[in-house]
């Protein structure tokens, strides 16, 4: 029974504002229909529909239950002070005065506070973070309009003759409060995101409001208004427009947070150009109209345009350079930034006839990172070392994706404790703790670093190939250690197994034994060739002693191959590995006598 009543609301609900429209279409036609001899039935009609509009507001707010209330009970109270000020603007003149009601211009005013007060609360529930170039823009837009408003409306209404100062009081303030409203609905459709049914039937309350207000200000200020005029029409088809988009279901996503947006589209930018291009078309106009009493005001405007478009482009440069001087994915400095880094260090260097250094940090197994946990774990296992890489480096110092899993250290100006302290200092940094993903899955990840220090006479380029070449001298070596290059560029700390080119020949070997042994017994079961070579290449590093380690005996050895058994390696491959040790067809037991 429940379950039944709550889809016959929903469904009643989902239709509510359709109805809205179909019902209060009577009264609003009506208006017009009426005789002129019925004095009183088209100002019913036309109430009818300014309080319909405020009932509608409460139904929908009770009825959908928006998370953001506030914003929908705000415009509510805002219609009912408009309709109110209807009514009593009609009783008022009802005798044939045309002036300024005290009462209806009181009520009036309250709707434009309650209004602005509810599309500011909502401007902020849609766009919580500051967004300086959509200010900046709406800046460009209020000036612009605000140019036209003073021009052919505040100031001719301001210096008509036969106006009471009451007039002309309440000629001004209506569209300064006008143009307020329109600030922050600018405000509000700059600030981006989806644009749901009923986000789309507010603006158009919006917009039809303030095309009736500026209307009937024109109209008055000619002394042509008359009740039941097109002006009228527009008028009640935003108070129809209001009920619905309280009415429509989308309501309830209206308030909802979306992703910011301050680029330049084509569309802003044409918008922009239109706004900038008024204060001047408007000078023209006045000119051949030989009215030069704003002539100032225009001046003022242009200028405070000017400024303020350029503040922009300010901006728009500011967040280009950023763009292709920081990496999206890491947060830190890309390669051309690196690159121009390298040459102003160079130069400094050779001004003061010192040196300048680069590490080149490369993550170990990085491709076996993808392949296990998939490329958002590689990710992330990116943007961790590059804020590791930060912390451990220097502010002077200048950290930059090199490409791929390799990052970059310009190191700028003398080190402490010299540049193989830093280099140390960062691989432990990186290897001390493991890598979380997701909250659960935490892997060990490691780094192997190349470094090299040349004099300022020497290129970028020699720097370069220096640190790339002690990097895969460390590489070879078996990884998570740092290697240093000598003044001429060659690695002076060699691998601590030796001979790199007999490791390497021993991996491959067997790497070549388990692949036919996994082949033999199934088929090789899909095994990539890559995971074999990264369970013999681990054994080895295990086996052989490094830099500040031992090396792990035998037992430590199948002990940690067995705890990263379908963590890290696969398990096919750990137990084939491990079968062919024991059974001695792998001599392993020659690694921890090879020098170091």
């Amino acid at each position: 029974m429940t379950s039944s009543s709550g889809g016959q609301r929903a469904s009643a609900g989902s239709h509510a504002w359709a109805l809205w429209c179909a019902v209060a279409s009577v009264p609003a036609v009506s208006h017009f229909l009426v005789p002129a001899s019925h004095a009183v039935a088209p100002v019913v009609m036309y109430c009818l529909v300014g309080v319909g509009a405020a009932i509608a507001m409460a139904v929908g707010v009770r009825l959908h239950r928006p998370a953001a209330r506030a914003v929908w009970w705000l415009l509510a109270a805002g219609q009912v002070m408009y309709a109110g000020g209807d009514v009593a603007y009609f009783v008022a003149t009802s005798g044939g005065d045309t002036s300024y009601p005290v009462l209806a211009n009181v009520l009036y005013l309250s709707q434009y506070v309650l209004l602005a007060a509810a599309l500011v609360l909502l401007g902020r529930r849609r766009s919580p973070q500051r967004n300086t170039a959509a200010l900046i823009d709406t800046a460009i837009l209020t000036v612009a309009a605000a140019v036209l408003w003073w021009v052919f409306l505040i100031h001719p209404a301001a210096a008509a003759p036969g106006f009471s100062a009451l007039d002309r009081v309440g000629a001004t303030i209506f569209p300064i409060m006008d143009l307020c409203v329109l600030t922050v609905a600018i405000r509000l459709v700059l600030g981006g995101g989806a644009r749901q049914r009923s986000y789309q039937l507010l603006l158009t309350f919006l917009g039809l409001t303030l095309l009736a207000d500026t209307a009937y200000g024109l109209l008055s200020l000619h002394g042509v208004y008359e009740i039941g005029g097109w002006s009228d029409v527009v008028y009640l088809g935003s108070y129809v427009a209001l009920g619905a988009a309280a009415l429509h279901p989308s309501m309830r996503q209206v308030a909802e947070p979306v992703e910011g947006r301050s680029g330049a589209s084509l569309y802003r930018v044409g918008l922009l150009a239109v706004a900038t291009l008024i204060a001047p078309a408007v000078l023209i106009v006045q000119n051949l109209r030989h009215a030069a009493s704003s002539d100032l005001v225009v001046v003022t405007a242009s200028a405070v345009l000017f400024l303020l478009v350029l503040t922009r482009m300010a901006g728009l440069v500011s967040a280009q350079r950023r763009i292709a001087t920081t990496d999206g994915l890491t947060g830190v400095h890309t390669r051309r930034f690196l690159s121009e880094a390298l040459h102003a260090g160079r130069e400094r260097a050779a001004r003061h006839g010192g040196t300048y250094a680069l590490l080149l940090v490369d993550v170990d197994h990085f491709k076996h990172i993808n392949d296990t946990y998939g490329h958002p774990a590689g990710d992330q296992v990116l943007r961790e070392l590059a804020r590791r890489l930060r912390g451990a480096c220097r502010d002077v110092d200048v950290v930059a994706r090199f490409g791929g899993e390799e990052f970059a250290v310009l190191v700028t100006g003398e080190l402490p404790g010299g540049l193989s302290a830093l280099a140390e200092r960062l691989r432990e940094r990186i290897a001390e703790a493991p890598v979380v993903l997701d909250g659960c899955t935490a892997i060990r990840v490691t780094v192997s670093v190349g470094a090299a220090a040349l004099p300022g006479t020497a290129s970028t380029e020699e720097l370069l190939v220096a640190a790339d070449a002690a990097l895969y001298e460390a590489k070879r070596g078996g990884r998570n250690r740092v290697v240093l290059s000598d003044p001429a560029g060659r690695a002076s700390v060699a691998p601590a197994c030796g001979s790199a080119d007999w490791l390497d020949r021993q991996i491959q070997q067997w790497a070549t034994m388990v692949g036919e042994e996994l082949r033999r017994r199934g088929g090789d079961l899909g095994v990539p060739a890559g995971l074999v070579i990264g369970v013999c290449a681990a054994w080895a590093v295990m086996r052989v002693a490094g830099p500040g380690r031992a090396a792990l005996t035998v037992e430590q050895a199948r002990a940690e191959l067995l705890r990263c058994r379908g963590v890290q390696f696969h398990p096919y491959v750990v137990d084939e590995f491990l079968a062919l040790e024991s059974a001695g067809v792998i001599g392993t037991s020659e690694l921890v006598v090879v020098p170091g």
